[in-house]
C-alpha cells in the first residue's frame, strides 16, 4: 500500500513540473510575440509617416497664440508650430 502511494506521488511530481514547463514556455511565447508585434507596428508607422507628404514634430508644441497645443504634430510644409510659442 505505501509503496503504491510512493509511486503515486513520484509520478504526480512528475506531471506537475512537465506542466509548469509547458505553462512557462507559453508564456514565454506569449510575450515573445507581443513584443515582436509592437516592434512591427512601431516600424510599419515609422515607414509611412516617413514617405508621406506630412512632417512630425514631437514634443509639447502649440501654435502661434498658443491656441492650441499637442505632444505629437503631423504638419504639412513649413508650419510655425513650436516650444516657443507656449507660453
Amino acid at each position: 500500500m505505501k509503496k503504491e502511494r510512493k509511486q503515486m506521488k513520484k509520478k504526480m511530481k512528475k506531471k506537475m513540473k512537465k506542466n509548469n514547463i509547458k505553462n512557462y514556455m507559453k508564456k514565454s511565447m506569449l510575450v515573445t510575440m507581443k513584443s515582436v508585434l509592437a516592434v512591427m507596428l512601431i516600424a510599419s508607422c515609422l515607414v509611412l509617416l516617413n514617405s508621406c507628404s506630412y512632417n512630425v514634430k514631437v514634443g509639447k508644441k502649440c501654435t502661434p497664440g498658443s491656441t492650441e497645443w499637442s505632444y505629437l504634430w503631423l504638419v504639412k510644409g513649413e508650419t510655425d508650430v513650436s516650444k516657443a510659442n507656449c507660453e
